[in-house]
């Protein structure tokens, strides 16, 4: 057998990278349940690879608070409290809130663009359709390429398994397209004042959504 060229082997980096993105989404879908310890052994063998590239994706997702490091156990799925659910959620609607205000007007481009997606939305089959087109719909009001539509899909993505029940049936999914539209109605309209109050009560009620569910008693 001819010897594998050194340009046809996968980078470790590139392993590393391929784990940590199965670990976090994993973990982001609820998969891997809060509290769950993590054996690098099970995990090479789970993924064909190495411990040294699962080290490295670990420690990754220990930076980013996905992880945490235990004496016995050395990697644990971090819990996240229901209490901080929310905390996380407030974050979201301040950080919405904050880039709107900043924006300048839409565009007729925009808004048809918005328009677009939030149609796509109202016809879209399941939850497995629906939530990446509400994803593209928020980035498109953020701005898909400022810092702060950056840590709003932070902040999304480490609420993802508390929200997509919310999405789950279609009663939900008709409420926040209808939703959507009167937000573009606003933008069109140039209210921005209008727009930014309608987002605020949109993320609102996903927020309510999860108080109730997470049984949440605020003071």
């Amino acid at each position: 057998m001819a010897a594998t060229s050194k340009s046809q082997l996968v980078p470790r980096e590139s392993l590393a990278d391929a784990v940590y993105e199965r670990l976090r989404d994993a973990i982001l879908k609820g998969e891997i349940a809060d509290g769950s310890r993590l054996s690098q052994v099970q995990l090479a063998e789970q993924y064909g690879v190495s411990r040294i590239p699962i080290r490295e994706a670990l420690r990754r997702l220990q930076a980013e608070s996905f992880v945490v490091a235990t004496p016995y156990h050395p990697f644990v799925v971090r819990k996240i409290s229901p209490e901080q659910v929310l905390e996380l959620i407030d974050v979201r609607i301040a950080l919405e809130d904050l880039v709107l205000a900043r924006r300048e007007p839409f565009t007729e481009a925009e808004i048809a663009e918005l328009r677009r997606i939030n149609q796509k939305m109202v016809s879209a089959s399941g939850k497995a359709a629906w939530f990446p087109l509400d994803r593209e719909f928020h980035r498109l009001l953020a701005g898909s390429s400022t810092l702060i539509a950056e840590m709003i899909e932070d902040v999304r993505d480490r609420v993802r398994k508390f929200s997509d029940s919310m999405i789950s049936g279609k009663p939900g999914r008709k409420a926040a397209t209808e939703e959507h539209a009167k937000i573009v109605d606003a933008l069109e309209a140039g209210d921005i004042g209008l727009a930014r109050r309608l987002l605020h009560e949109h993320v609102m009620q996903s927020r309510a959504f999860i108080k109730r569910r997470l049984k949440v008693v605020e003071a």
